[in-house]
């Protein structure tokens, strides 16, 4: 028993050794953490969402370029983490993964990379083979301009240049645009201002113009396909500028052909004739230019069929040269690649136009502009008109592409002598015209409705002379000469009312003898101003540009629209041939009651110069201008030209010396003998055309005129 107590001390001593053991263990045995998140090295205390986010509670350092999220550092986009540096983020270096595409050059920036082009390559984006969008160089140089100084010529040879090279330049400013119609729209507008600029005075300037600006746009629209959608595309000006494009990829390109349709124009291609080898890029390009054409013309024409024109036994007879006109748009057809002047495939081309007139040795041409150190000119070499073209659509087929037009090629007629009764003979009109508007002005024997019908007619017909001799043959401004064909349009039409309203009243007078006529001031003016006004205001609302052409400023064939002008012309002439007919008819009947006392040749010369003057002044030798279109009706020509251009002399006669209160106002005014008593004029002629009074009171009258 006495053994337990000594023991007991040393028991004690062993249990605290063992306890101290135990401790020492725990504290050197890793911590089980499978049960609760390990951060920076330790075990939190947390077992659940409502334990401390140390992100939030800012407790987590991550550095510049990541981000704190579920307690742990993400690096941004474009840096990686570095595993010896703990939480620090550094910039990837992509060049060396070789994102760019080999025509492109990489350039690392901090946390990304730029993909550049080198000098003289255009930018464009493309799918990648990854389905990425990658970007891609395009070799593009604006064709160099000819060796012409630019300070040695106009100042508009300037300008147009500098459009030229910001056609080019718009090309860079693409890049990466995401609303490409509206992109393409530009573009157009550029070329519309092109045009614009391209002198139609000087032919010489306007075909280099021409030539430079084909050249550079095809260059331009063939790189500019590769950054485009693959697909139709489709766009347009104000001005009628048409762009299509069908871009396709290499092994996208169907084995049926390519067609490209415009308002005026389709053109059938084959994609073999459209691609080549190597290239990543199917395309078939149309660009019609609605105002080209009038600055084309007068350039030289080879070719079979042009050089069969004037050469006809009937072409012969008469003086005159080979001419052609321009009859349809002019287009520009391309293709990816430059080498188009030996496709493998022929191109088919289907022209919209309107009918080609009636000329001689009319022959209608496929035609192309052929560029020619410089400038240029048109050529039918390789194409083909087929015999499927109609009289409005014409179908050419041709081996190679450039720029296309259909030429109307016909035998200008020419006659100097033409030209000179017709200035002769408004010359002599405008004299008398312009003494027979004083006579209606100051003549008080003769004052009423009818002289100022008179009056009108000869003002009307005053100006419509002096704008055609002054301003019809001014094509140079295609603004001035369009303003002057609407001049012209308004006048004309007008002196045409006039002469409707002198059939009316010569139908009251002899017809309606007894009976007062029922015209007011306010109906003739009304027709005679009000009518013309709204013709020529509802044809240049229709059809703004049917005014000038390339030849004269007058109305253009085109769309039918010169029949604006001859509907109403047909329409008065035909009511004032039936008033001449019966006028004439009446006065035959009458004439023995009229002026008994005269021979009977002196009857019909007296009657034949009345009938020749009322056909002038009634319009109805117009009718001769219908033959006059041919060199088969030459007499006709002449006939409608000494008519017409003599018809003031014909109203001075008619309505001025013919007329005996006339003409004793001019004795008063101009013969007065010293005592002041103007001499008698009984020995001259009793005959009048007309009479001076508004209505007609009784048979007396008529003898007294002598109508």
């Amino acid at each position: 028993m006495a053994l337990f107590p000594r023991l007991r001390p040393l028991a004690l001593g062993l249990f605290i050794i063992l306890i101290q053991s135990r401790c020492a263990a725990q504290q050197e045995a890793p911590e089980d953490c499978s049960q609760k998140e390990k951060v920076g090295g330790t075990c939190s205390s947390y077992e659940d969402e409502d334990d401390v986010d140390l992100c939030l509670e800012k407790k987590l350092e991550c550095g510049f370029h990541a981000n704190c999220k579920n307690n742990s550092c993400i690096c941004v986009d474009g840096f990686e983490k570095v595993p010896e540096k703990g939480n620090a983020c550094e910039d990837i270096n992509e060049c060396k993964q070789n994102i760019c595409h080999e025509s492109a050059k990489c350039e690392n920036v901090e946390g990304s990379f730029l993909c550049t082009c080198p000098s003289g390559y255009f930018q464009y984006m493309d799918v990648g083979p990854l389905g990425k969008n990658i970007t891609k160089c395009k070799e593009f140089s604006c064709p160099e301009p000819s060796s012409d100084n630019c300070s040695d010529e106009q100042a508009l040879l300037c300008d147009f240049r500098a459009k030229r090279k910001h056609l080019c330049d718009s090309l860079l400013e693409m890049q990466g645009a995401t609303d490409t119609k509206k992109q393409l729209q530009s573009l157009l507008a550029l070329l519309d201002d092109l045009v614009a600029l391209m002198p139609s005075g000087n032919k010489e300037q306007g075909h280099r113009f021409v030539t430079e600006m084909l050249e550079t746009v095809e260059v331009l629209l063939r790189a500019l396909a590769f950054a485009l959608p693959k697909n139709t595309v489709s766009t347009g000006s104000s001005n009628g500028t048409e762009l299509t494009m069908d871009i396709r990829t290499a092994g996208n390109q169907s084995q049926s052909p390519a067609w490209l349709l415009q308002d005026s124009i389709q053109m059938k291609l084959n994609w073999e004739a459209a691609s080549k080898g190597g290239e990543a890029l199917g395309l078939a390009g149309l660009l019609s230019y609605h105002r080209l054409g009038p600055i084309l013309a007068d350039a030289h024409v080879e070719g079979k069929e042009w050089e069969r024109v004037g050469k006809s036994p009937q072409c012969a007879q008469v003086p005159g040269k080979p001419n052609y006109e321009v009859l349809s748009t002019v287009a520009s057809a391309f293709v990816g690649h430059n080498e188009t002047t030996a496709l493998r495939a022929p191109v088919f081309f289907n022209f919209s136009h309107r009918t080609a007139e009636s000329k001689p040795d009319l022959q209608v041409i496929c035609a192309f502009w052929k560029p020619v150190n410089g400038s240029g000119h048109w050529s039918q070499e390789g194409c083909t008109r087929l015999d499927t073209s109609t009289d409005t659509s014409t179908h050419c087929r041709c081996d190679h592409l450039t720029s296309f037009a259909v030429l109307m090629a016909f035998y200008d007629v020419e006659d100097w002598g033409l030209d000179i009764i017709t200035k002769i003979g408004l010359v002599v009109s405008l004299i008398c015209l312009f003494l027979s508007i004083l006579t209606f002005l100051f003549c008080h024997a003769i004052r009423g409705i009818r002289t100022t019908i008179h009056l009108h007619l000869c003002l009307a017909l005053f100006v419509g002379y002096v704008i055609f001799l002054m301003g019809a043959g001014n094509t140079g401004n295609q603004t001035t000469c369009a303003v002057v064909a609407g001049l012209l349009h308004f006048f004309f039409l007008s002196v045409f009312c006039w002469m409707l309203l002198e059939g009316m009243e010569l139908y009251l007078m002899v017809i309606k003898v007894f009976n007062t006529h029922s015209l007011r001031h306010w109906h003739i003016f009304l027709v005679g101003y009000g009518i013309p006004a709204i013709v020529v205001g509802i044809s240049a609302a229709v059809n703004s540009e049917g005014y000038g052409n390339l030849r004269n400023c007058w109305l253009k064939m085109d769309k039918g629209f010169l029949w604006s002008f001859l509907a109403p012309v047909a329409l008065i002439i035909m009511l004032n041939a039936v008033v001449f007919v019966v006028t004439v008819w009446k006065l035959s009947q009458k004439f023995a009651d009229i002026n008994p006392d005269m021979s009977k040749l002196k009857k019909q010369r007296v009657l034949t110069i009345t009938a020749i003057a009322q056909l002038c002044i009634l319009g109805t030798t117009w009718v001769f201008g219908l033959f006059q279109f041919s060199n088969q009706t030459l007499v006709m020509s002449y006939i409608f030209t000494i008519l017409n251009s003599l018809q003031g002399l014909f109203i001075f006669l008619l309505h001025c010396l013919l007329k005996k209160q006339v003409r004793d106002d001019y004795y008063r005014w101009f013969c007065k003998d010293k005592h002041g008593k103007p001499h008698s004029s009984d020995k001259y002629s009793n005959f009048s055309s007309t009479v001076g009074s508004n209505t007609l009171q009784a048979p007396s009258t008529l003898k007294e005129s002598g109508i």
